[in-house]
């Protein structure tokens, strides 16, 4: 470790303990944000960082620097840099999440938060039991993919699984409400003796490119670049490299399957088979009834997103298509007199309608990945398949499973499955009520049950080859 990060924190105790402050938008209080400053065994400095609106906690930095009177951080995965001054029990300066984005912050020492620090018992600490190694690899376009891949120790000729996250912009763990997805299944996974390949989408984390310009197929391409990277591991069985695909993710595996032939199998965790446009409607209609938000509330937003997928599908020029949009829209400022101002918090939706509201809609990718149709692909696929889907999940409705099992039966495959879990949610943990809202409140980040069943059926491939073919 180099000086610039051991900071020693001896001459500087004051700092040591809790600091609850907030992002300072407009030279007011926005969003909560909270530090934990603590020295190790060796007394080295260590920084916690919690957003409790997020339902984030515990997020390590990656990088500490202090100096006599300033403190830096990095949390790389994130984007986060805080750039810090303190006196007394007063800590003010910077908070930048990616380029040209840095506003005011200020921290006050406390002996609480006023929030709960939710506890994530599911994920590892380090040292770990197995190897973890942060590698790099080239896509298609020579953009260049970070990620980290684990495997257990001494051993060689592993199975190996790419993890592909679902949509937005992801950090090789799939960080949700503070839930780290993909580092607590890695490390399930990897103790069950598999080499396990998770990576930050291309333009997220540590990788390269643009991600606003990527669609489904050069994400797949990434996945399928990812393989070949574990190809030229010599501690990877070459047979026996396969995806596990999460949501979107879902709809990515494959395709990249049909990219790469050295894929041997594919796991489809929450997988749709609508076109995305149609997993929006129906998301939206789910979670905001969930929600309670009213039924002419609810039936209005759809035909508001209905008009807007129309418009982007007939349009090409992305000005012409917000132009064009926004007129469409117009028409349904009347109804919104019908509406109660609860119900259009909740949608996000203000009088009059703003085409900017639907910003996220009208980037350069949504055109290609809003109308692709996932289903058409799985028809194509013919290497085992285990889809799985839980029962409560509000994002991705459970009657895409019965699709998939479908399209399955049809490919004759014996190895493919599909189960349907009680309880389970979107994110694949045991909960409640299934919603959005409900995700950050569960400790539990991975169902277990889930984690093993993937390795049972994924050992069994070979298992039920040896016994055909001794």
């Amino acid at each position: 470790m180099s000086a610039t990060t051991k900071n020693i924190i001896s001459d500087h105790d004051g700092l040591r303990g809790k600091w609850n402050g907030s992002i300072i938008i407009k030279q007011k209080p926005g969003p909560a944000i909270a530090l934990e400053i603590d020295k190790d065994i060796n007394g080295f400095l260590k920084v916690l960082l919690h957003s409790p609106g997020q339902k984030s906690f515990n997020i390590k930095a990656d990088s500490v620097k202090l100096t006599s009177n300033s403190l830096f951080v990095l949390i790389k995965g994130l984007n986060i840099a805080l750039n810090l001054t303190f006196e007394d029990d007063t800590l003010k300066g910077l908070f930048a999440q990616g380029p040209g984005v840095s506003l005011p912050v200020e921290f006050r020492k406390v002996d609480e938060f006023p929030f709960k620090v939710l506890q994530r018992p599911q994920e590892p600490k380090e040292p770990y039991s197995y190897i973890s190694e942060n590698i790099e690899f080239k896509s298609f376009d020579n953009v260049k993919i970070r990620g980290t891949l684990t495997r257990p120790r001494e051993e060689e000729k592993l199975p190996a699984v790419v993890l592909i996250s679902g949509s937005g912009a992801s950090d090789r763990d799939q960080t949700i409400f503070g839930h780290k997805t993909f580092l607590v299944l890695s490390h399930l996974l990897t103790k069950k003796g598999f080499a396990v390949l998770r990576f930050d989408d291309r333009g997220a984390g540590e990788s390269e490119g643009d991600f606003s310009k990527a669609t489904i197929m050069e994400h797949a391409q990434d996945a399928s670049a990812a393989v070949s990277y574990l190809l030229s591991r010599a501690e990877i069985d070459p047979k026996r490299i396969g995806l596990i695909g999460h949501s979107l993710g879902g709809d990515i595996a494959p395709a990249a399957s049909l990219i790469n032939p050295d894929i041997s199998f594919m796991v489809l965790m929450a997988a749709s088979t609508l076109p995305l446009k149609d997993v929006i409607i129906e998301q939206c209609d789910s979670i905001y009834s969930k929600m309670g938000v009213s039924k002419g509330a609810v039936e209005l937003n759809r035909e508001i997103l209905e008009t807007l997928f129309t418009t982007i599908n007939q349009q090409h020029d992305l000005g012409k298509i917000k132009e064009i949009a926004q007129d469409a829209i117009n028409r349904y400022n009347p109804r919104l007199a019908e509406i109660s101002e609860a119900d259009m918090r909740v949608l996000g939706i203000k009088a009059p309608i703003n085409i900017a509201a639907y910003s996220k809609l009208l980037i350069p990718f949504m055109k290609y990945d809003l109308f692709y149709n996932p289903a058409e692909t799985l028809e194509r696929v013919n290497i085992p398949v285990f889809a799985i889907n839980g029962d409560m999940d509000v994002q991705v409705a459970s009657h895409n499973l019965d699709k998939i099992s479908s399209i399955l039966a049809k490919r004759g495959n014996r190895h493919n499955r599909t189960t349907l879990y009680k309880g389970v949610n979107h994110l694949m943990q045991n909960c409640k009520t299934g919603r959005v809202d409900e995700y950050g409140q569960i400790e539990e980040t991975f169902s277990e049950e889930i984690a093993l069943d993937i390795s049972e059926w994924i050992k069994s491939l070979w298992r039920k080859d040896r016994e055909t073919n001794p």
